[in-house]
């Protein structure tokens, strides 16, 4: 046992170290925009498309693993558009979606019907077999503070075309927690998302749901 605990507790140092600087601080002013160039905004439902097209394209969906149905983690749909997401971000009087800033992140409608949970993103506990902490879903919306600490995310501008997500919260100021890119990686027949070792992240855009798109 101390010697798995030793090895989670490296694991969440290499990933707490390896860009909290990038996320922890930025142009937290600059609003999000979608493909159009309007500013994304909390309650209002898009497509997180992948900025790569051809083979590296599709966009994000729920999944399941293939030993079990419930919970439902994320995934990208190399096919299609994914399903719609909603934004909702920290600061509750203010509709715009900023970069750097907490956000909730929930696959719309926001019940997943078959599992009977909420479609709220949230950080997945450490998966020793994979040695990835994965994305999945029935996470809490709202709230900020330690007992949500794991359902909070962030964006950024990519060094390229589009934007990257991230996972760093500061809803807890005295709260340790992990702080990294989150990248997409195989798993089985899927592609799920997970954090990043490597100070990069897969670059996605946001694209209206009420719009038509093809890949």
């Amino acid at each position: 046992m101390k010697i798995i605990l030793a090895t989670i507790a490296l694991h969440f140092f290499i990933f707490s170290t390896n860009s909290c600087l990038s996320w922890a601080a930025g142009a937290a002013d600059q609003p999000v925009l979608d493909t159009d160039g309007d500013k994304v905004l909390a309650n209002v439902q898009y497509y997180i498309l992948s900025a790569i097209r051809g083979a590296g394209g599709g966009g994000l969906d729920l999944g399941s693993p293939e030993d079990k149905l419930c919970p439902k983690f994320v995934v990208q749909d190399p096919f299609e558009n994914g399903t719609p997401v909603l934004f909702h971000p920290v600061n509750t009087s203010d509709p715009v979606v900023h970069e750097f800033t907490d956000v909730n992140i929930e696959f719309a409608p926001g019940l997943d019907a078959y599992c009977r949970s909420s479609t709220v993103w949230k950080l997945d506990d450490y998966d020793s077999s994979s040695g990835k902490w994965w994305i999945t879903t029935d996470g809490d919306k709202g709230n900020p503070g330690p007992q949500t600490l794991t359902n909070w995310f962030k964006i950024r501008k990519s060094g390229g075309f589009g934007y990257t997500l991230g996972f760093c919260p500061t809803v807890c100021e005295s709260c340790v927690t992990l702080c990294n890119y989150i990248n997409k990686f195989p798993d089985g027949k899927n592609t799920r998302l997970a954090l990043n070792k490597k100070p990069e992240g897969s670059p996605w855009v946001f694209v209206k749901a009420s719009e038509k798109h093809s890949k």
